[in-house]
This record gives structure tokens, C-alpha cells and sequence, in this order.
């Protein structure tokens, strides 16, 4: 029996959400039964995950402003190849993929919304996106929410065919973050000792992830607690704008930025506290990490954000415009080691359902049943 051929494309070459879910996806589907290939612009991070993997990688760019030449590239593989399955991976390779179902009728289209991102963009920006998504459900035999308030708000904008749409929470490994002590060499590296109380925060550099709020309160936090200090991990178009920021306030000894890194998951034994302040997400992998890493979390109030945790239970929640209330839950934690071991073992048992390989068997049986 001939393997079922998948085409997994995302647009961006960094390593993000969805390419997150694309190398769970792409490691743990069943490979006597699967033949599954990448395509995503090529030279970053992405690719070499990829390929480190063993798995095959096609480097084509996918512009968010459609052009010919690229959309070429993605059909010439097609007609070589003759995959299956194109299973796009976010709006911009949502656009490209089915597209490409549309010119090629035999082929089944899975589209996973990972954050319904434009929402939260400019108005005609907003209405041109929705749209286009309105147009392409049509084109698209699954649609894959990573959440359920995702999934409720694709149907209120009619972007998705309530009869072709799932909910597939993202996964993890749990037992790559068991707490085996803190990292002494990271430590070393960063310049820091026992005696820090250490706030972290893992995220791609954007508005989106809201960085300027934690700038703030390491301001106020940092002068009534001098061994606190903040880790940024990651790399983004607003890295400069938040160091300068961070300079600006005399916080170059509080804010420590250490641009993207590929050891990513040492980062989370020498934290204290992981902070996300999102303004938006589809559902974080970053979230889901520090959880499995038993740590005390502090995360926006977002609707996302509440299908996993509890406030005063599994972390606690604030406004991501209110500096004062995270000043406030930080101190509180700061103050309390009962309630971050408590807030930290009530966030690892509520983590435990959100298993990788649980979320590729759900994502294989969409491939069975679009077939």
C-alpha cells in the first residue's frame, strides 16, 4: 500500500507556534504510513529543525501579498510530487494552500488557525483578511482550531464551515521539562547567582507579546527587590525597540535580553516566575512549557489563555494593560513560597492533558477522514 503523501507549509522560517506544531506533527505521525514533507522559507532556524528531523524540506517563500512566482514554485512541487494532503499551518500559508486546493480539485486541504491574529489589526486590513478567509473555506476540507475560543470566533466570522471544524489543542512532551536542578552553566553565562529571584519570559519580540509591560514593572519591582532580575528570550522587529526602552529606564543590570537562542528549555530551570503578558494568542506552547517546568505563572487575562489555567489555581491572571496588578502579583509570589509551589503543582497536573503525542493521533485520524 502506497504511503499517504503530506505537505506541511507554514510561511515563516523562524520557530514560532505553528512551526512548533509542524515538528510535532511531522516526528510523530507513523511513518510506515506517512510520507510528510515541509515547505516554508528556507535559512532559518525552521529548516534546520526540519532537517535535523530527517525530514524533507523545501525552501519556498509565501509573501502575505500574493506573488505569481512564488505561488509557481508551490504548484511546480505539487505536480512533481503529488501530495495527498497540503495541511497550511496560519493565515498567510492558509491563503497558498488552498489556493493550491483550488487548481487542484483531488487534493485535500487541512488548514490549522493558530490565532486568528488580524482581528486585532487595523480595520481595512481586518475586513480585506476576513474576506479572503471567507472566500477560502470553500477550498478547505478541515478546519483545525488550536482552541476553542479560536473556533468560536471563526464561526462568528464565517471563516470556517462548522461542519468541517475540530478543536485539537497543542501538545507537548512533558517529561523534556522535568525540573532536574537549575542550569549553572546558563547561570554563569548570564551573569547571575543563587541569590537572584529570576522573572522569565520566552517569546518572539511583537506587540502581540507585550514585552513594554514586563520593562515597566521590573522599573518599580527592581528598586524594592534589587536581586530580581528579568530574562527576555527571543528575537523580534521590536528587539531594539524594547532594549533601547529597557536602557532608557537605567534597567541594563534588571532586564537581561538574550536574543533567540536554541536552548530554549534550559531557560525554564533557572526561572522563579514565568510571565506572559500577551495581548492575543491561539494557544502557547511557551504557556504549556513553563507549566510542565512547575513553575508559578503569571499570564494575561486573554480568553485564550483561560481555556488552560485557573486563575488563583493553576496561575494568576491579570489585565496585560494594568502595570500596577502584575506589580502587585509579582510581589505577592516574591513574598510567598506556599503559593508559588502551590500555584506551581496545580499548573503541572493541569498541563498533563495537553500530551503531543495525543494531539498527532487527533491530527492523523483528520488525514483519515478527509481522504
Amino acid at each position: 500500500m502506497d504511503k499517504i503523501k503530506v505537505l506541511e507549509i507554514i510561511d515563516g522560517g523562524f520557530l514560532g507556534g505553528g512551526q512548533t506544531n509542524i515538528l510535532s506533527i511531522i516526528k510523530g505521525l507513523d511513518k510506515e504510513k506517512y510520507d510528510v514533507a515541509v515547505a516554508a522559507e528556507g535559512g532559518g532556524k525552521f529548516e534546520k529543525a526540519v532537517k535535523e528531523s530527517c525530514i524533507k524540506f523545501y525552501p519556498i517563500k509565501m509573501p502575505k501579498v500574493l506573488r505569481q512566482r512564488h505561488f509557481r514554485h508551490l504548484e511546480h512541487l505539487y505536480d512533481i510530487k503529488r501530495f495527498d494532503i497540503v495541511h497550511s499551518h496560519g493565515g498567510v500559508a492558509g491563503f497558498y494552500g488552498r489556493l493550491l486546493k483550488k487548481h487542484h480539485r483531488e487534493l485535500k486541504s487541512v488548514h490549522t488557525i493558530h490565532g486568528i491574529h488580524y482581528i486585532n489589526n487595523r480595520f481595512w486590513i481586518k475586513n480585506i483578511s476576513k474576506t479572503i478567509e471567507q472566500y477560502l473555506v470553500q477550498f478547505t476540507d478541515m478546519t483545525i482550531c488550536v482552541s476553542l475560543t479560536d473556533m468560536k470566533v471563526a464561526f462568528e466570522n464565517r471563516i470556517a464551515d462548522s461542519a468541517k471544524t475540530v478543536v485539537i489543542q497543542n501538545g507537548i512532551n512533558i517529561p523534556d521539562y522535568k525540573y532536574e536542578g537549575k542550569n549553572q552553566k546558563l547561570m554563569n553565562e548570564l551573569g547571575l547567582n543563587e541569590n537572584n529571584f529570576i522573572i522569565g519570559n520566552i517569546s518572539r519580540f511583537d506587540i502581540q507579546k507585550n514585552q513594554k509591560l514586563l520593562i515597566q514593572a521590573a522599573y518599580y519591582l527592581s528598586r524594592n527587590c534589587p536581586e530580581m532580575k528579568f530574562v527576555l528570550v527571543g528575537d523580534g522587529k521590536c528587539f531594539k525597540e524594547m532594549k533601547e526602552y529597557a536602557m532608557e529606564a537605567n534597567l541594563k543590570d534588571v532586564v537581561i535580553f538574550t536574543g533567540e537562542r536554541e536552548d530554549k528549555k534550559d531557560f525554564y530551570s533557572i526561572f522563579d516566575i514565568f510571565i506572559l503578558p500577551s495581548l492575543w494568542e491561539g494557544l502557547p506552547y511557551v504557556l504549556l512549557e513553563a507549566m510542565a517546568s512547575r513553575l508559578p505563572v503569571i499570564c494575561s487575562n486573554i480568553p485564550n489563555h483561560l481555556e488552560i489555567v485557573k486563575n488563583n489555581y493553576s496561575a494568576f491572571l491579570v489585565n496585560p494593560f494594568e502595570m500596577d496588578e502584575l506589580f502587585q502579583r509579582v510581589s505577592v509570589l516574591y513574598h510567598n513560597k506556599d503559593i508559588r509551589d502551590k500555584l506551581a503543582a496545580n499548573a503541572y497536573e493541569a498541563v498533563l492533558q495537553y500530551d503531543e503525542k495525543d494531539m498527532v493521533r487527533k491530527i492523523e485520524k483528520i488525514y483519515e477522514e478527509v481522504l
